[in-house]
């Protein structure tokens, strides 16, 4: 029995990180093989980890921060203390701070370390990225782990995100949901999935969508995401009768299911499981023309990239996708293809074990 762990902050709705670490812990616990351990300091989507019985979970204290220096002595003992009880053979860690101390029990004891690279991370540069592996998210997160981290690009593997394959929709929820919203089948939806804040481009998208609705064009801004900074900032869209807020959600299919758009005009990102999960429904996309999205996204193939910090190209091209359905609809197919083919589920955590049997029997 080959024992995993895996440690990430902030287990949240509205995360990527927290999307991917799930997967991972959904996977490795349904493989016999393996038992799999998680270690967290808490989040909105513990919730979630209801359905997944093999996995031995456990809530340490630490965060993302500079606060990190206080826990740091405590989280390294007790982590020790942890990884020797339970035999674990390899940490694989989803952020640097639990990395750090990953890596020196790694050095003590007779354990293997992998990390993923998630993010364009800002502080510290130079720290960090020290596991035995490092998984990148996209090529645009390897380059920058090679050229701002120094890390050597032998230890890199880039994988892009997986998907799971599309679920069956609940008629029902979405029906229901369309009545309380007082959706009818003229109303175009305009989706957005995930943190609402500037790096996502929500503040752009509202001007944007102040724009579109100046053009008469029958439209509703869903926004599903944890608000992040200050709410007033946000106080016009919430109160509108054309926009419609809601808090992180467990099963966010429904969603995309009702959706005409999904648009993530992001500042800076990684990837972008939004964009990821467009394509597996089907629909048009609009992103940044920044990071993962740039490098994913074919321009008038299989998306449409926008200036994030320029509204009014960004409600050009929504209002372009909205009055051309027909073109949307085969962008959708063309990013459905290039999904099912680049984050196929099943072959990305092929790759993953590879990476896990290479360490542990090396």
């Amino acid at each position: 029995m080959k024992n995993i762990l895996h440690i990430t902050p902030d287990f949240n709705y509205s995360c990527g990180r927290s999307k991917l670490t799930f997967l991972y812990l959904k996977y490795f616990s349904n493989t016999e093989d393996y038992q799999v351990h998680f270690i967290t300091n808490g989040g909105d989507s513990l919730d979630r980890l209801q359905e997944l019985s093999r996995v031995n979970i456990q809530i340490y204290r630490f965060t993302t921060g500079y606060k990190n220096i206080f826990y740091k002595k405590n989280f390294y003992n007790s982590l020790k203390e942890f990884v020797k009880e339970n035999d674990i053979s390899l940490i694989h860690t989803h952020h640097r701070f639990p990395e750090s101390a990953a890596v020196k029990i790694s050095r003590e004891l007779n354990v293997r370390t992998v990390t993923s690279a998630h993010s364009f991370v800002k502080n510290f540069k130079g720290w960090g990225f020290n596991s035995d592996k490092v998984i990148a998210v996209s090529y645009s997160i390897n380059n920058y782990l090679v050229n701002d981290f120094k890390v050597s690009a032998e230890r890199i593997l880039t994988l892009y995100n997986p998907v799971e394959k599309l679920q069956e929709k609940d008629e029902s929820l979405l029906n229901l949901f369309r009545t309380e919203k007082k959706i009818t089948d003229e109303n175009k939806i305009i989706l957005f999935v995930g943190r609402i804040c500037p790096d996502k481009g929500f503040d752009k998208l509202l001007k944007a969508f102040e724009l579109i609705r100046k053009k008469n064009i029958n439209a509703i801004l869903v926004a599903v995401g944890q608000i992040e900074g200050n709410k007033n900032v946000y106080e016009s869209f919430l109160n509108s009768e054309r926009a419609i807020y809601l808090p992180p959600q467990k099963n966010i299919q429904n969603f995309y299911f009702i959706s005409d758009l999904v648009v993530l005009p992001s500042r800076e990102e990684p990837l972008g499981y939004t964009m990821l999960e467009a394509g597996i429904h089907k629909k048009p996309f609009i992103g940044g023309n920044t990071g993962g999205i740039a490098e994913f996204i074919e321009d008038g193939v299989n998306g449409l990239l926008v200036n994030p910090d320029n509204p009014e190209q960004l409600a050009e091209k929504i209002s372009y996708l909205l009055t051309n359905p027909e073109i949307g609809k085969s962008m959708g197919k063309n990013l459905h293809d290039k999904v099912s083919r680049l984050c196929d589920y099943n072959s990305y955590f092929s790759e993953v074990e590879k990476i896990y049997n290479s360490l542990i029997t090396g």
